[in-house]
């Protein structure tokens, strides 16, 4: 089966914010978005020209599976952008999935946009992400304490 990279869509923001009030990915996954409604007012920002933000929806097998996005875009002044990935079905993790969205969805954002660097940060107790950024060439930068949770940021660079 193979994983397809499409533009994300007002029912998708619905459909992500219902699946990642799930306990476990709220583990896993550093969401700071704490309502539906921030969630949708974000997806309007990014819609605009001078958007900030810029994702795409994961499909595998002909199914909506997860998100793919990055944020925080400056294209002048530090000229990266921050990574964030969800697979929201849990059934799916461990399967390669995000690996392949990811080295695609950076081959689009550095194609894309006038970026030197991405940056990603996930929890240090999260393996899987963080081999799947290791996997597609991100580099651990150096471990912090936020939120009195261990994480790590990642950097790739063009």
């Amino acid at each position: 089966m193979s994983v397809i990279l499409k533009k994300r869509k007002y029912e998708h923001v619905v459909f992500f914010w219902e699946k990642t009030q799930d306990e476990e990915i709220q583990k896993w996954f550093p969401i700071s978005i704490k309502s539906l409604e921030e969630a949708l007012k974000l997806y309007q920002e990014s819609l605009k020209n001078e958007a900030l933000s810029y994702g795409k929806t994961i499909y595998y097998g002909g199914k909506y599976v997860g998100d793919i996005w990055c944020y925080s875009i400056d294209e002048v002044n530090e000229k990266m952008a921050m990574l964030s990935i969800v697979i929201f079905e849990k059934e799916l993790w461990g399967k390669g999935i995000s690996t392949i969205a990811t080295k695609e969805f950076i081959e689009e954002i550095f194609a894309k946009y006038n970026l030197e660097k991405i940056g990603a940060f996930t929890y240090a107790s999260n393996n899987r992400s963080i081999g799947v950024l290791k996997k597609v060439g991100f580099a651990n930068i150096e471990p912090f304490i936020e939120d009195g949770i261990k994480s790590i940021y990642f950097e790739i660079r063009r």
